[in-house]
């Protein structure tokens, strides 16, 4: 099935000095190479490569979204000693054109999930 990507003005950038992804109260990735994408009408999300990420705390989930201008999102679920998070980390491993930078960076979120900033 070949998929439709539409066009939309969505704008990524490196983020700014290195950025601490907390979950419940640790921290579990931390990267100079975050990118931000800021699409209009979302919350901004920041991107990590999974090379930054904690090893161990991603188990793979059944669950899949498309997205019309990102393409198809990839679900991991977060398992720490203390908490469990389904589906609070997705990436696209095969995204549209137009968020390429992106291909096989992770994003958070969830309420226990919290971005912190820090110089270099």
């Amino acid at each position: 099935m070949a998929r439709q990507c539409l066009d939309k003005d969505i704008k990524i950038k490196p983020a700014e000095g290195r950025v601490h992804v907390i979950y419940d109260g640790a921290e579990i990735a931390s990267s100079l190479n975050a990118l931000e994408l800021d699409e209009p009408g979302a919350p901004l999300r920041i991107y990590l490569p999974r090379e930054d990420v904690q090893p161990g705390i991603l188990e793979a989930s059944e669950t899949k979204t498309v997205c019309p201008y990102k393409g198809e999102a990839f679900y991991y679920t977060l398992k720490t000693l203390t908490a469990t998070g389904p589906d609070q980390v997705w990436y696209y491993p095969d995204p549209c054109p137009l968020v390429e930078p992106i291909r096989d960076y992770l994003a958070f979120w969830g309420d226990r999930i919290e971005y912190r900033r820090s110089d270099v």
